[in-house]
């Protein structure tokens, strides 16, 4: 007997699985916080026993022609991909493509592959792929959802400790989220000074805290010290946790960079005002050199995603935020993935 088929033989299918035991999902984490949340918000709404696999890359990630197998993988990432096999494996950003193929070719085909975002190439290959408006696309195996998966206010619970603190920043609070670069835009400072001098000067006064990202650049945070500086202001780095900021502001400002703040914000059904951001030498080079010559968007289409949250008026600007109700999407994501998993033995088509 081969190898593949004492593979097979030694585990029953992933049908059977689901009504004798629960199937082992593994989830490859990377170094996007949001990205890392989406894996974690679906991993927990699947109700599977699963396995974080934290992903660190060598150099040879950002050459295509090497992105195969274990090859971009650190040694201490390598160490961590083994058997037993999992039954499904989740996966996020471009990175995570190869090692998830070639988990499921250890495991004899027998583990399903789900890709959330932009894999930067099609995956015909993979069993399903989750994405959104600014990585808008078209294919059999993909459902798009209107904003990235999770909602980090929904279970949001706030320490004696957050509660303390909270408790110098009067109502109504304020909360500004500042991220950073992107890969065609970059910080408008003119623009975020002006939506912080606004904020300031709403009535009733109430509190400001702005909390910043990981991407957040030392010139940004260096603007925010200068105009953050009011007895009922702060900026908050890692503590108290974004979720629970997100839960006991009453209104919200993002920069418009980050699709999973605002998205994250949006779902809180609290009023939200979108800062405008502008685009960096690189973006306008590409818009130059490639969008208007092809009449193509390049990827991530952030204006799609901006235009399809003020046409269905999700959201507002620094002067007039708005408030909205949307469904949130990690239940959608989990049925999806659970319709795949409850198929894969019977060979059906799950439900996109």
């Amino acid at each position: 007997m081969s190898e593949a088929a004492v593979s097979r033989a030694a585990r029953p299918p992933v049908s059977e699985c689901l009504k004798s035991q629960r199937p082992l999902v593994w989830l490859l984490t990377g170094s996007r916080v949001g990205d890392n949340n989406q894996l974690l918000a679906l991993g927990r709404a699947l109700g599977f026993p699963f396995e974080v696999k934290r992903l660190d890359f060598n150099r040879a990630r950002h050459l295509r022609f090497l992105r195969r197998g274990l090859s971009i993988v650190a040694p201490q990432s390598r160490a961590l991909i083994g058997p037993p096999w999992p039954d499904l494996v989740v996966g996020v950003g471009y990175g995570s493509v190869p090692v998830a193929r070639y988990i499921r070719k250890r495991a004899a085909g027998r583990t399903k592959l789900v890709h959330i975002g932009n894999p930067r190439a099609p995956l015909d290959d993979f069993d399903l792929q989750i994405t959104t408006p600014q990585y808008s696309r078209t294919a059999p195996n993909l459902i798009e959802l209107p904003f990235p998966i999770g909602n980090p206010a929904r279970d949001a619970v706030a320490t004696s400790d957050d509660r303390d603190w909270l408790s110098n920043f009067p109502l109504p609070r304020r909360l500004l989220a500042i991220g950073g670069p992107a890969r065609h835009w970059e910080l408008d400072h003119d623009q975020l000074a002006r939506a912080i001098r606004l904020i300031q000067h709403k009535s009733p006064a109430g509190s400001l805290i702005a909390v910043t990202s990981s991407r957040t650049r030392p010139a940004t945070r260096g603007l925010l010290e200068q105009l953050v500086t009011g007895s009922h202001e702060a900026i908050v780095n890692d503590w108290p946790a974004f979720g629970t900021l997100l839960a006991v502001s009453d209104e919200i400002y993002v920069t418009a960079d980050s699709i999973s703040m605002l998205s994250e914000a949006v779902l809180t059904g609290k009023p939200v005002g979108m800062i405008p951001i502008r685009r960096s030498l690189r973006g306008k080079l590409s818009r130059w050199l490639w969008e208007w010559p092809t009449g193509r968007r390049t990827l991530p289409d952030l204006t799609n995603f901006w235009t399809k949250l003020e046409n269905k008026k999700l959201i507002g600007t620094v002067e007039h935020p708005i408030a909205s109700q949307v469904s949130d999407t990690v239940e959608r994501a989990a049925d999806a993935v659970r319709s795949l998993l409850s198929a894969a033995d019977a060979g059906a088509t799950p439900a996109r």
